[in-house]
Order: structure tokens, then C-alpha cells, then sequence
């Protein structure tokens, strides 16, 4: 097989199986070489013992290595077929104005722009909430994106937002528009490097309803879990 060819699942495990492999026999020829010692001192056993180790310990990154991009790839096709499988969160909620003090009892303060605002210091998080009547969810999502940038400060690396849109009645369309914005913002996280990072969860209220992408917990998406979490908190405290 080509090195530049994608390796199959089952190649990928076996690879990562030796590279265990040779960790472990790694540690066992050190550990080995110390018991030794103790046994015959006049004989260099340690030297011995941390060239085996380093030599096992090349093995097993330079398998890692090979299977690194491979396998990185299989994990995040799980994770976007994941996405794809998940539905938009249907819940309820009694009045606009309920579920605006419901923020401000989440220590949320209303800022003279009309956001919500929330600072955890200790998960390095800002969070944002804002009503909204724009009719063109794509649109009016660009311009408040570009204005969350502005808002990153010294101890908040991340900005996690809930853009909340109000509609007489929401189409099929409108809530694919959200499941699409809304597993883009899960992609960029997942591939995200950069020291700050924003996640915007929609959500689509009519007179009674919401709905919203949300997803199961998750350490890499962790931006977007915390605004699941305070959007769960919100509704939860105003179900009939």
C-alpha cells in the first residue's frame, strides 16, 4: 500500500495494537534492567535498559505517526455522521419575557446593546445571548458574529452564544438552515487551533416552541456543550 494511500480501519487498529505493544515492552526492558542491576551492579544494566527503552518508545511514535492523520480523519467522519444524526431539540416555554428574566436569574446582566452577558472565568468562557427578529437567519448571523469578535477580553479565550430568532411560524427550511449552521460551528470546533474561539447555538422560538441543535456532552466541542447546558437551563426553568 502507498504511504500516500488512506490506510483502512482494520489497518489502523493492527498499527495501533504494535505501537501499544512496544510502549509496554518498552517499560518492561527498563523496569527489567533495574531489577537486574540491583542483582549484578558490576554490569551497566540501566544504560541497557533506557537504549531498549528508547528504542521501543521510536516504535511506538513513529506507528502512532503513520496512523495519526488516518485515524483522526475515521474519528471525525464518526463525528460528523454523529451530527448528521441528531434532530433539532424541541422544547417549550411560556412568554419572551419569562425567558428573559430566566437569564438574568442565570447571572446574566442585559448590556445597553441588547445581549445578555455572563463571564465563567474558571472555564475561560463568555457567554452571550440576544433576541432577535431577523427574518434571514444566515444574513443576521454573519453581522452578530462579527460583532461577538469585538467582545474577547483578557480571561475569556472563548465566546460561547445563543442568537435566539422569533418567528410567527418556522418553517422545514428554517430549521434545516439551523441544523446546517449549527454542525458547522461543531466542525469548527473539533478542527479549531486557535487560542480564541466563538459558537453560536440558534434557536428558533413561535408562540409556544423552541428549537435548537443540541448535542450529547462533549470534551472536544466543549464551547458549544457549555452553551447547550446554559441553553437547557433556561428552558428547563420555564416548562409548563
Amino acid at each position: 500500500m502507498s504511504e500516500n494511500q488512506p490506510k483502512d480501519k482494520k489497518e489502523i487498529l493492527v498499527l495501533n495494537i504494535f505501537s501499544k505493544v512496544f510502549l509496554v515492552l518498552g517499560f518492561i526492558a527498563f523496569f527489567m534492567s533495574l531489577i537486574l542491576d540491583n542483582s549484578y551492579p558490576d554490569k551497566n544494566w540501566i544504560s541497557y535498559g533506557v537504549i531498549v527503552f528508547l528504542v521501543f518508545l521510536g516504535g511506538y511514535l513513529f506507528l502512532k505517526g503513520i496512523i495519526k492523520r488516518d485515524s483522526e480523519k475515521y474519528g471525525f467522519k464518526n463525528k460528523k455522521d454523529l451530527y448528521e444524526s441528531i434532530e433539532l431539540k424541541e422544547v417549550e416555554y411560556n412568554s419572551i419575557d419569562e425567558l428573559k428574566e430566566s437569564l438574568l436569574k442565570s447571572n446574566y446582566e442585559l448590556l445597553s446593546n441588547g445581549y445578555y452577558f455572563k463571564k465563567v472565568a474558571s472555564q475561560g468562557v463568555c457567554y452571550y445571548s440576544k433576541f432577535l427578529s431577523d427574518k434571514d437567519i444566515e444574513s443576521s448571523l454573519d453581522k452578530e458574529a462579527i460583532k461577538l469578535r469585538r467582545f474577547y477580553n483578557n480571561g475569556c479565550n472563548n465566546i460561547s452564544a445563543v442568537l435566539i430568532y422569533e418567528f410567527d411560524n418556522i418553517t422545514e427550511n428554517e430549521k434545516n438552515i439551523v441544523k446546517k449552521i449549527s454542525k458547522e460551528y461543531l466542525v469548527k470546533e473539533e478542527l479549531n487551533t486557535a487560542k480564541f474561539f466563538t459558537s453560536i447555538i440558534v434557536v428558533l422560538l413561535d408562540k409556544s416552541k423552541g428549537y435548537y441543535f443540541d448535542i450529547p456532552d462533549s470534551f472536544n466541542t466543549k464551547v458549544y456543550t457549555y452553551g447547550c447546558l446554559n441553553v437547557r437551563k433556561v428552558f428547563n426553568s420555564k416548562k409548563k
